[in-house]
């Protein structure tokens, strides 16, 4: 008889632990898969884009501007996630050229891209489509991977993009000015347009 219970007992336990765990995972978001062929092959096509867009002579302009004023004096990312969107250091970001002219680009292929933005060399923001989770970018691979190898960069996975939470492949390009890296321009694709 008290076999019968436990037995019952567990497989009401077991029950429910089953539905909470199918209840989970229909609502939480994938946290990393991994690139297909097929995924690969339009990758690469944006990583070519990106170097194009990173070689822009306006953004060129706007690091080698950003790089010789210096990240915002006192910022870094503690402070910068106290921010807010509207904040008027945030909104300067998106509407400066470099923000207008990435937020152009977006739009073309907002299907596509989430999100694009622009660090000078001390890794501090020069502009961005949407407010990135940090203001310095130091210490990421898509950040030190194309600024200290001057190589273009790409997430191995598909992970939920820290600032949008979308599913995303993260690449990066070097800006370079005379043969020398000035700073990195991060892309972020939309990984279900992908496949």
């Amino acid at each position: 008889m008290v076999h019968c219970f436990r037995s019952q007992s567990f497989s009401s336990h077991f029950l429910g632990a089953c539905m909470l765990l199918v209840a989970i995972s229909a609502t939480a978001p994938l946290w990393a898969a991994d690139l297909t062929p097929k995924m690969q092959i339009k990758i690469d096509a944006y990583k070519k884009q990106a170097a194009a867009w990173a070689a822009n002579p306006a953004i060129v302009q706007a690091v080698k501007e950003s790089n010789a004023k210096g990240p915002i004096p006192g910022m870094g990312n503690a402070k910068w996630r106290d921010l807010k969107e509207d904040d008027p250091v945030v909104t300067g970001l998106v509407s400066n050229p470099a923000g207008q002219l990435m937020t152009k680009w977006l739009n073309a292929d907002a299907k596509g891209i989430n999100k694009i933005v622009l660090s000078g060399n001390k890794s501090h923001r020069v502009g961005f489509t949407s407010m990135p989770a940090a203001y310095l970018g130091k210490g990421k691979p898509n950040f030190d991977t194309s600024f200290d190898d001057g190589k273009v960069w790409q997430q191995g996975e598909t992970k939920p993009d820290p600032s949008t939470n979308i599913e995303s492949v993260q690449i990066s390009a070097p800006v370079m000015d005379g043969g020398n890296t000035i700073g990195v321009l991060l892309v972020a694709l939309t990984a279900g347009h992908l496949q």
